[in-house]
């Protein structure tokens, strides 16, 4: 097998596992590294709460319409899929000297399925609504007060520029915390498939790179980054190419969002497939092949008028889905020497002359995303994030310690301990090793492995501002939407 392809299948972790494969197979446990991977996602406290995320229509009392949970579960599907055609394509396995397919097979699947499931995992109450709610609210801040974050003033990008792609890694390395900074200890390959923008600059949405089109690892968690992109090109000082899987993930996430908001939105009555028939002719020139098939079926569909009702729909869905599918295998086996390089910097499903992606994404846009009963529903979680980062901001950056006491008092205990254990360690006062876990290094070069004592000793007027707004944010970034309303509403005086 062509080692390039072997090199994509990393199973070593940040800290080496407690259970080894012959462990596990002494207990009847056959899963290879990547099936376990799986295993410590779907079962982590941070998937669990994507069931009350906004996918597309926030605070909704429908349970019809998509959740974050709902929504990654599809994309874990699509993943799947993407995975067995890939692999059992016959030129593919030539070309790559690849003799038993599942050796590839196994294992991609198990990747491309977990990272499907946590894609979303670090974003905010509200959606993409609530990542721009909190740059916006940081950048005033800062502008107020350009020293706040004294000797960290250099990373003011990881609250300006935040991304729920960013707060993710932190949470599957870091936030998922037991006892240490390792988070759900996940391998490799799979942390490397995450990182949909392997940088820590400043994001441009303009640059040739697509690795750099966002702020996509804070700075505070580079030297993970680092390990983690071991051995894979890097661009610069802070950034990297993307890992080959990241292209899969992606194309499974556009192609559920862009097929089921659009479900959604039929299933509310926001719009009729006529209409959709309609705009997509005004749309583009007459489609040819497989495309042709698709639009055929709109067409169809949309002619039947309101006698198609929802089996007409997810007919036209299920076709969406196929041919979406269909598009990102052809081009990501088509173009998977560049991918490998680095030198390919499209999104898969819209490389497409016939601009399927593109007007569905359009459509979305113009009929779904801008609807007064979703941007109305936005504003108010505008609001609640808003309130809720003005209230422990003020509590946490107070010189009164009552007000800070009681700040502290009201964050999750894991994300204070995890803060605190980051700190300890960006400061040099605690060190990691995969061997050891956390230790404490003594004057005499001794070890100490315990560091909760170290910990609970530290109070939170002794940590800088910045990790005091990393708590913050790390906090009501894991809360899911009706938690932030209501806590938000206790906090205000709203409720008791």
């Amino acid at each position: 097998m062509d080692k390039r392809i072997s090199e994509l299948l990393v199973g070593k972790r940040l800290r080496a596992t407690s259970i080894t494969a012959h462990e596990r197979s002494s207990h009847n446990d056959e899963r290879n590294d990547f099936e376990s991977d799986l295993g410590r996602a779907l079962f982590s406290s941070a998937a669990r709460r994507l069931h009350d995320k906004t996918q597309v229509i926030p605070l909704t009392s429908d349970d019809n319409i998509h959740s974050r949970l709902t929504h990654s579960m599809e994309v874990m599907n699509i993943g799947a899929s993407l995975a067995k055609d890939i692999c059992f394509n016959s030129d593919f396995r030539n070309r790559y000297g690849i003799d038993d397919i599942y050796k590839v097979y196994e294992p991609l699947r198990a990747i491309l399925q977990t990272v499907c499931l946590v894609h979303d995992i670090g974003n905010p109450p509200f959606g993409h609504f609530g990542e721009q709610a909190i740059c916006d609210y940081f950048k005033q801040l800062f502008k107020a007060d350009e020293k706040l974050l004294g000797g960290y003033t250099h990373w003011m990008k990881d609250f300006t520029q935040y991304d729920g792609n960013a707060q993710g890694f932190r949470v599957i390395t870091k936030l998922q915390f037991i006892d240490d900074l390792y988070g759900l200890n996940l391998t490799k390959s799979c942390l490397a498939s995450y990182l949909k923008y392997p940088n820590t600059g400043n994001g441009d949405k303009k640059h040739s790179c697509i690795s750099l089109h966002k702020h996509g690892v804070f700075c505070v968690d580079k030297d993970y980054m680092d390990k983690v992109m071991e051995g894979i090109s890097q661009i610069g000082d802070s950034a990297y190419k993307r890992h080959p899987f990241v292209f899969l993930v992606e194309a499974a996430d556009s192609i559920c969002y862009l097929s089921m908001d659009l479900e959604d939105a039929y299933n509310k009555g926001w719009f009729t497939l006529e209409r959709l028939y309609n705009e997509w002719s005004t749309f583009s020139n007459e489609p040819e092949g497989a495309a042709a098939e698709l639009f055929d079926t709109l067409r169809i569909a949309g002619s039947a008028g309101s006698s198609a009702g929802r089996k007409g729909f997810i007919r036209f869905r299920i076709n969406i889905i196929k041919y979406l599918v269909a598009l990102a295998v052809k081009n990501y086996l088509r173009e998977f020497e560049k991918i490998l390089a680095g030198e390919y910097n499209k999104e898969l499903i819209f490389d497409d002359a016939h601009r399927v992606a593109q007007f569905l994404q359009k459509f979305c846009i113009e009929h779904i995303y801008r609807r007064k009963e979703i941007q109305s529903v936005e504003l108010t979680g505008w609001s609640v994030i808003n309130g809720l980062l003005d209230i422990y901001t003020k509590l946490l950056l107070s010189d009164n310690e009552m007000y800070r006491n009681h700040g502290e008092a009201m964050i999750s205990q894991s994300v204070l301990r995890a803060n605190k254990m980051d700190f300890l360690a960006h400061d040099g006062q605690i060190r990691w090793s995969p061997k050891d876990c956390c230790y404490i290094k003594t004057s005499d070069g001794s070890k100490i492995t315990d560091v909760d004592s170290l910990c609970d000793k530290l109070a939170i007027d002794a940590l800088p501002n910045y990790f005091r707004l990393r708590i913050i944010v790390d906090f009501i970034s894991g809360m899911t939407d009706k938690f932030a309303v209501k806590h938000y509403q206790k906090l205000s005086g709203q409720r008791i």
